[in-house]
């Protein structure tokens, strides 16, 4: 695993290739065990909602699998068409924010329609050479969007998309 933000009312965390144990924080008689199943491939990155509610996890089968943190349910499979990198939740939004390679998809979790992608604009790039791919992301206000790239520059975008 390579990455873990979120909630801190996360006591611990265990990830073995595509399972997922969570114990949520509280007394040794109230703590919980969640197994997460469904990925066909390796973990990279799991994230928790701001509200610690949901959690979500992706990796090298190009999915992003949401789950409801309270009864263990899985919620929804988005598809990625590349190793999913980083993850991230909107503040203020409904929304999740993916990285694959140099890209970011911004998904709306209630319609699971995609919003928006985000690519980053290279200008020295040889032909040879592989775009920068994103490593990390953030979004502490649901609008502006913090990532962070190979090629040691940290991006950020401002997401201004109207909801109908």
């Amino acid at each position: 695993m390579d990455t873990l933000t979120g909630c801190p009312v996360l006591d611990s965390l265990q990830i073995t290739g595509n399972r997922l144990s969570c114990l949520l924080a509280g007394t040794k008689l109230e703590r919980l065990k969640i197994n997460h199943y469904g990925h066909t491939d390796y973990l990279n990155t799991v994230t928790v909602s701001p509200d610690g509610s949901l959690c979500v996890k992706g990796g090298k089968d190009c999915k992003a699998m949401l789950w409801d943190l309270n009864d263990g349910k899985h919620l929804h499979t988005l598809d990625h068409n590349d190793i999913i990198t980083a993850l991230c939740f909107s503040q203020n939004r409904y929304w999740l924010c993916a990285a694959f390679g140099p890209s970011i998809k911004i998904w709306d979790l209630e319609s699971e329609e995609m919003v928006e992608e985000l690519r980053p604009e290279v200008v020295s790039q040889t032909s040879k050479a592989e775009p920068p791919q994103c490593s990390s992301l953030a979004s502490t206000d649901g609008q502006t969007v913090f990532a962070a790239y190979s090629d040691n520059i940290i991006r950020v975008w401002q997401v201004s998309i109207s909801t109908h």
